[in-house]
């Protein structure tokens, strides 16, 4: 068996004796020349027999084992069969100095162990010495990036398309980033699959797991939180904040979502604000609303509402033009629009969702129709202002069928002043305030029953607006500065009459005057003594 192939100037060396330098091939014998730089070279093959080529078999030893070998050469090279890799003894010194591989630096130990490195120094690094990127990678596949000249840099598995030329990108995580194109800029995806479909958009920032997760071209959109803006694909200008925000957002665009599932339903809407957990949550395609507040607006699917204060305009659907400020405020609020609930529980009652044009301030107030105003709750007990009155427009020029037909002293002497107090809790359940807290009316009040009123306009004919049944004859109402206009009426028509009685007065005066004068030419004429006050004594 031809295993050792030994140059002829070795053999005359040991032959002779003499000192020679020479050069030593092991292996098969082959016709190809020595390296000039080797001094042993081992052929690898081939063989005629067994494997064709075969290695270089280095002394197998454990570590205990290498321990014991006594004043090792440096160079000295073993396999260690406890840490199963390649070691060299890099050491001139009397402590050897076992190094993986052989990498040496100024005679100390500079390589990275799999098993972990001590004794490192701040003039050690893992990285490159030039102005090239760093990579790793992980099944072939990029794990991590610093790239020098496009400011990025990437940690995970997989992440930042390896094919991306875009600037200053930023991804941590499994799956960030894996399908962002070449030009794609200014993107921070921090957290598994985050911003894992970009293509092209830029300037986003996504922080969280699956967030931004969706976004192909969507730009300016900040995302941070579970799932926030997970959907979003061309929406640009977004921004949510917590688990869930803007979900489902596909284009929607200038949003902005504060709080756990807030907005989540979005997908199209634009110009939206909610703030608080679960706030405009059920919006899809709903604009320019503003919500502030748990659950505010939580199911509104309209435009322009505002809605500030937990759980206020819970129930509004496709309301539009609505504002709500107070918790629970506007709550049974449904389809209703243009309508201002100010207050803890302002609004309509349950039951009554479609007001227009309602107006309900203060705390519990509640309105029951269209086009109406309630200042406070049904415990308000006075009501003050700095001016003394309250001004409606009246002007002729906007005025039609003007007509002289008020009743006066005909519609006034029929009116029944009375006093009495109110019975809060039949007011409460009449006009559908809650039972709660109610205190007894202490006040005797003065004022009219608006049945006897409507009764005494009915008797005279007269439509007066200052009795009223409100929403569909559930309760009556009684505007008692409405009463001035037929009091005027009833002042002329006094003023007219005492006219009348001072001109039959002074036609009486006046002849009673001239009787007099008759009666005392009479009397002068026949020499008759006066008698009374005005009679002349002789």
């Amino acid at each position: 068996m031809k295993n050792l192939h030994i140059t002829v100037a070795y053999l005359l060396n040991l032959l002779t004796g003499f000192t020679a330098y020479s050069q030593i091939r092991i292996g098969p014998n082959s016709s190809d020349p020595l390296q000039n730089s080797a001094s042993l070279e081992v052929k690898s093959g081939p063989y005629s027999t067994g494997s064709q080529f075969k290695g270089f078999l280095l002394p197998t030893v454990t570590t205990t084992q290498r321990n014991q070998i006594q004043n090792p050469a440096i160079g000295l090279s073993i396999f260690n069969l406890t840490t199963n890799q390649l070691e060299v003894n890099t050491s001139s010194g009397t402590i050897p100095v076992w190094t993986p591989g052989g990498a040496v630096g100024s005679g100390t130990n500079n390589s990275w162990l799999l098993s972990g490195n001590g004794g490192t120094t701040n003039a050690n690094f893992l990285g490159t010495t030039d102005f090239t990127p760093l990579n790793f990678k992980v099944n072939n596949l990029r794990a991590g990036l610093i790239e020098p000249t496009l400011y990025s840099v990437a940690f995970g598995y997989p992440t930042l398309n390896v094919n991306a030329t875009g600037q200053a990108n930023t991804a941590y995580g499994a799956f960030t980033l894996p399908n962002q194109n070449t030009n794609a800029s200014f993107n921070v995806a921090i957290g598994y699959r985050a911003m894992f479909t970009n293509t092209s958009g830029g300037v986003n920032v996504a922080l969280g797991s699956f967030a931004l997760e969706g976004n192909t071209t969507g730009t300016n959109n900040t995302g941070i939180g579970h799932s926030a803006l997970r959907l979003n694909t061309s929406g640009q200008y977004n921004t949510g904040v917590g688990t869930g925000a803007l979900a489902v957002n596909s284009s929607g665009y200038e949003n902005t979502a504060m709080g756990a599932n807030s907005a989540g339903k979005n997908t199209t809407g634009y110009s939206n604000l909610a703030l608080g957990t679960d706030a405009l949550s059920n919006n899809i395609e709903g604009y320019d609303n503003v919500s502030v507040g748990a659950s505010s607006l939580l199911n509104g699917t309209g435009f322009a509402n505002t809605s500030v204060g937990t759980l206020s305009l819970l129930n509004t659907t496709s309301g539009f033009y609505n504002t709500a400020v107070g918790d629970l405020a506007g709550q049974y609020n449904i389809t209703g629009y243009f309508n201002t609930f100010i207050g803890v529980n302002a609004g309509p009652a349950s039951g009554n969702g479609a007001l227009v044009n309602a107006i309900a301030i203060g705390a519990e107030s509640i309105v029951g129709s269209n086009h109406t105003v309630v200042l406070g709750n049904n415990q308000i007990t006075s009501l003050r202002c700095n001016v003394q009155t309250i001004s409606t427009l009246s002007d002729r020029r906007i005025k039609e069928n003007i007509m002289l037909n008020v009743p006066g002293l005909n519609f006034i002497n029929k009116l029944i002043p009375v006093t009495y107090n109110v019975n809060k809790k039949k007011e409460a359940v009449l006009l559908g305030y809650p039972l709660k807290n109610i205190k007894e009316d202490i006040t005797l009040h003065s004022g009219f029953i608006a049945q006897d009123v409507e009764a005494a306009a009915k008797a005279v004919g007269y439509s007066f607006e200052g009795v009223r049944q409100e929403e569909n004859g559930k309760y009556y109402t009684v505007g008692y500065t409405l009463f001035v206009v037929p009091l005027v009426q009833a002042v002329k028509e006094l003023s007219t009459e005492v006219e009348q009685l001072k001109a039959e007065l002074n036609k009486r005066d006046k002849y009673l005057n001239e009787l007099k004068a008759q009666v005392e030419y009479i009397q002068n004429s026949l020499k008759v003594p006066t008698y009374g006050r005005n009679a002349k004594t002789k």
